[in-house]
């Protein structure tokens, strides 16, 4: 209820660890497009290890699976964070005078996201995340017609070993202006 936007579900598995001759390691994250006439959001992947599948997920990959893969590297290192600005955009290209709301949630602090071009706000407490420091699991913005937002992600291997694998799954959702969640009112301009 509420939802008029698309629901995109992924399942993530990022390996951590750096290129050991001993392990082999597969880093990847999975976003389902989802595709029906209540579609209100358009997901592009923008750096070489994201990309849209042949089934139509959006992929962001740093293991030598990667039809992008630039021939070396095989994944993240322990104890490490990575912060990849403009992995992807959400546009609101599909709707003409319709405002949406959009959300982006991970179900890991491993995960978190923020977009260098503003604009984007934590649920929890309406704080910007506007840099890899500020990045946040649960954020949301505002995407007026015809307009999009660059998405950063930042992976945080803090405390993590070789061979350790995560298992998160984020949600990106839109809601016309107006028909959003109340927590989700941090997000509207001010």
């Amino acid at each position: 209820m509420g939802i008029l936007g698309a629901l995109v579900a992924l399942s993530l598995l990022i390996g951590v660890g750096a290129t050991f001759s001993d392990y082999n390691a597969s880093r990847s994250v999975h976003w389902k497009i989802t595709t029906d006439d209540a579609e209100l959001i358009d997901l592009t992947p923008i750096q070489p290890y994201a990309y849209i599948s042949e089934n139509g997920e959006l992929v962001l990959d740093f293991s030598p699976s990667n039809p992008n893969y630039p021939g070396y590297g095989d994944g993240i290192s322990p104890s490490s964070e990575y912060n990849f600005d403009e992995v992807f955009k959400v546009s609101n290209d599909l709707w003409e005078n319709v405002t949406i709301v959009v959300r982006i949630t991970s179900s890991s602090a491993n995960v978190e996201f923020y977009s260098r071009d503003g604009g984007v706000y934590s649920v929890d407490d309406g704080t910007l995340a506007t840099s890899s420091d500020t990045a946040k699991k649960d954020v949301c913005f505002v995407l007026t017609p015809g307009s999009e937002k660059k998405i950063g992600v930042d992976l945080s291997a803090d405390g993590d070993s070789p061979g350790d694998i995560w298992n998160v799954k984020m949600t990106i959702k839109a809601y016309r202006l107006g028909t959003q969640p109340a927590e989700l009112d941090v997000c509207l301009p001010r």
